[in-house]
Parts: structure tokens; C-alpha cells; sequence
């Protein structure tokens, strides 16, 4: 099992979950657009990015896995304002 924290949640799931899958597990809403677990797990959308404490840049929760000690945060400003950019090149 792997232990972090998202959103100031303390989780546990087993080895290879993706955080997205981490996240609804435990009731945790990440938005996401392109995601179909089994056959579209690539992250194109980038609408279901989340920010990692200790990376600088932005994840895609959909296809990268949990680590032990992981301090997520889904719902941050800088999450909130690159989905809404994401989101707009999409409709344009």
C-alpha cells in the first residue's frame, strides 16, 4: 500500500494506482475530459492536472502513478487557472 495526502486527506491504495483512481476512491474530484480507463490514458486534455509538492511544474493525474509521501493538491490556484486555459484552447 502506498500512503499520501491529497488534499490534506490522508490516503492509502495499493502500488501502481494512478492518482486520479486515488483520488475518486476516496471521494476526491479531479475533472477530466480525454480519460478512459483501458484505452485512452495518454493526457491530452491536460484538464486533469494537479500540482505536486516538490515538482515544479503541473502533473496529469490520469496517467501517473502514486508514490509514498505524496502531497497532492488538486483544487489550487495555479490547478484552477491552467484547467480554465486548458479548457478554453480546447473550445477554440
Amino acid at each position: 500500500m502506498v500512503d499520501l495526502i491529497i488534499d490534506n486527506k490522508k490516503i492509502s491504495v495499493p502500488e501502481g494506482t494512478t492518482i486520479l483512481n486515488a483520488a475518486e476512491i476516496n471521494g476526491i474530484s479531479i475533472p477530466h475530459l480525454c480519460y478512459l480507463e483501458g484505452l485512452n490514458e495518454i493526457g491530452a486534455c491536460r484538464v486533469c492536472v494537479v500540482e505536486i509538492e516538490g515538482i515544479n511544474r503541473l502533473v496529469t493525474a490520469c496517467n501517473n502513478v502514486v508514490e509514498d509521501g505524496m502531497l497532492i493538491y488538486t483544487n489550487s490556484p495555479k490547478v484552477r487557472e491552467t484547467r480554465r486555459v486548458n479548457v478554453e484552447l480546447i473550445l477554440s
